[in-house]
């Protein structure tokens, strides 16, 4: 009971902020899923989630806050700042387990963006014992980095201090990404959560753990980026050599990249080939190189030995906001498209791929298997799916989709049929939609869920 007063307060509160006009905005929504059973027809609610997200805007700043709640618990609360001084940005998040209770971290980053030339700075206070009644069981880390254009030449530092790398997707990416993917995926949402970027040790005292130079310049016909590392533990850890987007003659296989690298004791290269494809129309074919050979000096994965097809998709706009979808997944394992040529065992590359239940590919190894449909991955292999939208009364939007699974390998299922998804959401007005969702199997209804979404 006390419980859902609390949940109630916060939807009231949530509700009566967005009456006020101007910089106020956010969103509330709330969904529960309900099981029958099929032997004693009781009705049960095993899952239920709520969200509450509240951003305030003034000043070019942005303040933010999200509660988040499920069935049993108040399981999140975090507060956000982003905002600008003159040539200064900064942002911050703090984040609580109301259920514990306990703080789990405070992190903030600031960044300089002067002459061409961009230095930031980024810290972390983390509880390692933030889901346990434990004592906090605290660590500090922080980096320090810069990066700018000299010339031809682009150089990347980063210093570490109880802190992983995060030189890497800076260069790749940018620093905003770098921002934005302190976040990490959620196999129980199925959505992005805080932290990934965290403290290595639990510690207060953080002491320097790694430094990172990269360095990307014009070397005879190609670009060519050098990277440097040092470590406590080895010192000169490694410099690697790095090369991106050979031309093998062929038009449609390309050398992605080359790495090559020295440490003090050993050395290696390393390649990851890209077959290039043209547009197939509405279809989507997912190849792999297929690697072999070797010999002592070099033991697998030598050199090309075929192609795989591994999975195909299509998808078409009928018209009328009709979109016909469907998919075949003929391997599950796939993605050892490299090689290696010196020093140690290449590292194999290949994943285990599997349908999420919108009908795309997921790579289970990074995001488990939760959002997966078949989360045991060997089920289903097969789709078509019926995908309808438009527009609803007031100013709303509807949506309709219907997903239709097979597993190849079923003999007591009529045409190898599994589950069948139905997702309905329509729009009531432009700031309010209500959702209905069921799977249907050979025993009957499985699941229903119910949602309701405010934003304002």
């Amino acid at each position: 009971m006390k419980k859902a007063l609390v949940i109630s307060l916060l939807v009231v509160t949530g509700l009566g902020l967005a009456a006020f006009a101007g910089p106020l905005s956010g969103s509330w929504d709330m969904w529960a899923m309900l099981t029958v059973d099929k032997g004693t027809e009781i009705l049960s609610m095993p899952l239920f989630g709520t969200t509450l997200a509240i951003d305030y805007t003034t000043c070019g700043w942005t303040f933010g806050s999200t509660a988040k709640f499920d069935k049993h618990a108040f399981t999140n609360l975090f507060f956000e700042g982003a905002g600008s001084v003159g040539a200064f940005g900064f942002y911050s998040v703090l984040d609580f387990v109301p259920q514990t209770p306990s703080f789990k971290f405070l992190a903030g980053f600031a960044d300089l963006s002067i002459a061409g030339m961009t230095m930031y700075a980024g810290g972390m206070l983390y509880n390692f014992n933030h889901s346990t009644a434990l004592a906090p069981s605290n660590g500090i880390g922080y980096i320090i980095g810069g990066y700018g254009i000299a010339g031809d030449c682009s150089v990347w530092v980063e210093a570490q201090f109880n802190a992983p790398s995060s030189i890497y997707t800076v260069w790749a990416y940018g620093y905003d990404s770098m921002l934005e993917w302190i976040l990490y995926y959620d196999t129980d949402t199925c959505g992005w959560e805080k932290p990934a970027w965290t403290v290595l040790t639990a510690t207060c005292t953080p002491a320097w753990s790694g430094l990172d130079i990269y360095v990307e310049y014009p070397f005879a016909c190609f670009d060519l980026l050098t990277t440097v590392n040092f470590d406590c533990t080895n010192g000169f850890d490694n410099v690697c050599f790095k090369i991106d987007d050979i031309c093998t003659g062929l038009d449609w296989l390309l050398l992605d990249d080359l790495d090559i690298c020295f440490n003090v004791q050993t050395k290696s290269a390393v390649g990851q080939f890209e077959l290039v494809l043209a547009d197939c129309a509405c279809f989507t074919p997912y190849l792999s190189l297929v690697m072999g050979g070797g010999t002592e000096e070099a033991p697998a994965n030598d050199y090309i030995t075929g192609i795989q097809l591994n999975a195909l998709t299509i998808e078409y706009d009928m018209g009328q906001g009709v979109t016909f979808k469907a998919g075949t997944l003929f391997n599950r394992v796939w993605g050892d498209t490299g090689f290696a040529k010196i020093g140690d065992t290449p590292t194999d590359s290949d994943d285990t791929y599997c349908w999420t239940h919108s009908g795309d590919l997921l790579a289970s190894s990074y995001y488990g298997t939760g959002c997966c449909v078949d989360a045991a991955l060997g089920t289903y292999d097969e789709y078509f799916a019926v995908l309808i939208d438009g527009d609803a009364c007031c100013g709303g939007a509807f949506s309709v989709s219907a997903f239709n699974w097979f597993d190849d390998d079923l003999t007591a299922s009529f045409m190898d049929w599994v589950e069948t998804e139905v997702d309905i959401s329509v729009g009531i007005g432009s700031n309010a939609t209500l959702s209905v969702g069921f799977d249907l199997t050979k025993d009957g209804l499985d699941n229903m869920v119910l949602g309701v979404k405010f934003t304002f």
